[in-house]
């Protein structure tokens, strides 16, 4: 600037004007551009209550402090533009739609400068002129570098992390891939597979669901980071994947760890989870050593696919929560004639639905009653209708056993997760 002096309006330093509404300006800018750029209107509400608020009100005190140095915006200032230029570029949010908030911000902030300053402040106003341009100029390089021309190094540490989950995962040789993202690897893995059930925005007509999404998924990600000390491995998407998170200290062993602190610590840690992405989460766990992550990671996927056939939807679990489920469901030359004992309910799925919420809910046709929102006696009948249907009687202990084998057999056949 060509001078030292303090730019002043209305008889204040316009940056102590501009402090002193920080808030007020903030909301009002926000409010600008989710009336004014339509896109904004498509973001989940806590996205705008949250990232574009918080990079709205860091922009302005970035300006505040323009004003006091009297000096344009340094490198070093633009980081927290950048990073969040990046979240927005993986939300997939266009770049053209961000450029545009961030022009109609300046331009709310050169308004609000005006309405402050008087016929005597022209000078000094043409002095926030420019440096708004320069933060302006400036914010736009550091928006542009989020979108991709500065992502080199966090996208080559992201791409070895998951090259090292997909070469413990597929048995593969790890060794090149740990070299690159220079971890050793642990003595056991807590192997993880992962349901993540959609966030009530992605399914909200005035959100855009990609962006609720992928925000959902970058949350997960931090959590899983968090939990694994950012030694975690995964490879997700909005609907779940697969977690290896070191196991530094010595215990458990390979072969006692149902029981053990850390296990309990782990499903703790992914209840908690649940809170902060907003969404439920299904894990089935097994642990191992590197070169037995391939079996272990199956083995963790079948353990999740038989809790989702059988209604879970949320929790840690391991083979000895569904033991008797996994075991009913493995396919045998038995398995075609038990699920074949319940085809004459297809034709009657009211009373399938019947069946199924009953044996799932240990009997208890009170629960069958308020699970499905119909009178007891209703539940009465339909059971009825599936001895009548069948010859085989929930009445009776034989019967039910033959009908848990059937249904867990008819589940393998039409591997589709109940809804």
């Amino acid at each position: 600037m060509s001078t030292d002096k303090p730019i002043v309006v209305g008889g204040r330093p316009l940056a102590d004007h501009l402090a002193q509404r920080t808030h007020a300006i903030t909301t009002a800018t926000v409010e600008a551009v989710w009336t004014q750029v339509p896109y904004y209107r498509s973001l989940p509400d806590e996205a705008v209550r949250g990232d574009v608020t918080a990079i709205v009100r860091r922009n302005l005190e970035l300006f505040v402090a323009s004003l006091r140095s009297l000096r344009p915006l340094e490198a070093d200032d633009l980081a927290g533009i950048r990073d969040s230029a990046r979240r927005r570029a993986e939300e997939l949010v266009p770049l053209a739609e961000v450029l545009r908030a961030y022009h109609l911000g300046v331009e709310h902030w050169w308004t609000a400068i005006g309405d402050l300053a008087g016929p005597e402040d022209t000078g000094d106003v043409a002095r926030a002129g420019t440096l708004l341009h320069s933060h302006l100029l400036a914010a736009t390089t550091a928006v542009l570098a989020g979108y991709g021309s500065d992502r080199a190094l966090p996208g080559d540490d992201d791409s070895a992390r998951r090259a090292l989950f997909v070469a413990l995962t597929s048995g593969a040789d790890p060794t090149v891939a740990a070299q690159r993202t220079g971890a050793e690897l642990p003595r056991l893995y807590w192997v993880v597979a992962l349901h993540v059930e959609p966030h009530p925005d992605e399914q909200s007509a005035a959100v855009d669901a990609v962006v609720a999404e992928r925000r959902k998924v970058r949350r997960l990600q931090r959590e899983l980071d968090t939990l694994g000390r950012d030694e975690a491995l995964s490879n997700l998407s909005g609907s779940g994947g697969g977690v290896l998170i070191p196991i530094l200290a010595a215990e458990p062993g390979a072969g006692d760890w149902q029981d053990s602190a850390q296990y309990t610590q782990l499903s703790r840690s992914l209840r908690d989870m649940e809170r902060a992405i907003g969404a439920a989460v299904l894990a089935g766990v097994a642990v191992a050593a590197p070169a037995d992550v391939p079996q272990a990671y199956v083995h963790a996927q079948e353990i999740l696919d038989v809790a989702l056939r059988y209604g879970h939807r949320s929790g840690t679990m391991q083979l000895r929560d569904v033991a008797l489920e996994y075991q009913l469901t493995r396919p045998t030359t038995a398995s075609p004639v038990l699920a074949n004992l319940l085809s004459p309910l297809d034709s009657h799925p009211a009373v399938l639905e019947t069946l199924e919420a009953y044996l799932d809910a240990g009997c208890d046709r009170a629960a069958v009653a308020s699970a499905l929102h119909v009178h007891p006696n209703t539940v009465v009948y339909r059971l009825r209708k599936v001895a009548a249907l069948t010859a085989l009687d929930v009445a009776s202990a034989p019967d039910v056993v033959r009908l848990v084998a059937a249904l867990a057999a008819r589940r393998a056949t039409y591997p589709g997760p109940p809804t």
